[in-house]
């Protein structure tokens, strides 16, 4: 049996980072410490949808560094430009169709790829599996892309099926539907089916939009913040002291991040200082660029002892400014799927907050 837990998707409307006090965030070289942090003045004036984002940070124990995403919450929150929210009531109903029905739906996204990557879109693949009307809505998006310049398109299809209702001959489901490339500007599609039976079987009867807003799925978004969590986890292993050879980057860190970190180690191991003191991370998954590539935005609290240490003395050494009370820092983290787990492959845009803000 399956059920729809629509907590399992969550609306994703930050293609970018938000701006900051009338200016976005900087995207520049990280500094030569560890490679996440810029400093830059306080920011004063962050919009609320940064606080929509970022609020974790001012309701979240300080002690704790493993956070969850709000995908994981019992509503959706959707942030618009007006800097508003709305919250989307939850309703889970238990139900048990029949296996077939997830390999119909699976079916029809083969045959809608088969189709947008024909060059004379011929409807066969489609007409077996879906009704008339959908396969007419899915000819007229192909022919509106073909019309704008585009000729067959090869499509990565990644599908996370829930369902909503069910009854003897019909059944509802939701996914957040990853397409590489997708036909809107972001990765994921929110879509709604109704998948019916006749004579000869299910077919997808109805398929509707929720929002191509964007959206993630639960077990991707959780998947990603875990990897994310894992590099801090992984950073006293290779910065105190500092291995460049250690295993544990390879298992957090690709390129160019992994590079990038790793001449920072030879450095610092050169140098005879280790770097201490991970923070307490908050992230959100705000944009998914691809079913392997998303970027997360997290607020994060510093921790008070951050810095470079003596490796022999044990001495905190004045390179680092110390940690000021109440400081948060924002942080955009791209992450890849890389052998079946995310990995961080660029930290850029930290910035300091003032604390009156939170």
């Amino acid at each position: 049996m399956r059920s729809l837990d629509t907590r399992s998707f969550r609306y994703v409307r930050f293609a970018q980072l938000p701006r900051l006090g009338g200016r976005s965030v900087s995207l520049g070289q990280p500094s030569t410490v560890r490679g996440d942090r810029i400093r830059s003045s306080v920011v004063r004036g962050v919009t609320v949808a940064a606080l929509l984002v970022l609020g974790a940070c001012s309701t979240q124990p300080p002690a704790d560094s493993a956070t969850t995403s709000t995908a994981s919450s019992t509503t959706f929150v959707a942030t618009t430009s007006s800097s508003t929210s709305t919250t989307i009531p939850q309703t889970t109903t238990t139900v048990g169709p029949a296996e077939d029905v997830f390999d119909v739906w699976a079916a029809f996204w083969d045959a809608w790829k088969q189709v947008r990557a024909s060059g004379d879109l011929e409807s066969g693949p489609l007409e077996r599996v879906a009704s008339p009307a959908v396969v007419e809505g899915a000819i007229a998006l192909f022919q509106g892309e073909r019309s704008s310049g585009s000729g067959p398109i090869e499509t990565e299809v990644v599908l996370h099926p829930k369902v909503e209702d069910s009854a003897s001959d019909r059944v509802v489901l939701e996914d957040c539907v990853l397409l590489a490339p997708s036909f809107t500007d972001t990765a994921g599609v929110w879509y709604q089916a109704d998948l019916v039976r006749g004579s000869e079987g299910w077919v997808v009867g109805d398929l509707r939009v929720v929002t191509t807003a964007g959206c993630v799925p639960r077990e991707v978004s959780d998947a990603a913040i875990a990897g994310y969590r894992a590099y801090y986890a992984a950073e006293a292993g290779f910065w105190d002291p500092p291995d460049p050879t250690s295993p544990l980057i390879d298992d957090v860190l690709v390129d160019p991040q992994r590079g990038f970190i790793v001449g920072l180690l030879e450095e610092h191991q050169t140098s005879g200082v280790a770097l201490r003191g991970q923070p307490a991370t908050h992230p959100e998954v705000i944009e998914v660029r691809s079913p392997t590539e998303l970027v997360i935005l997290s607020c994060n609290q510093p921790n008070p002892d951050f810095g470079l240490y003596d490796v022999v003395t044990g001495e905190r050494l004045p390179d680092e400014p110390l940690i000021r009370e109440g400081q948060r820092d924002l942080q955009s983290a791209v992450m890849i799927l890389e052998g079946g787990n995310w990995k961080v492959s660029d930290l850029q845009g930290q910035v300091e907050l003032d604390t009156h803000l939170w």
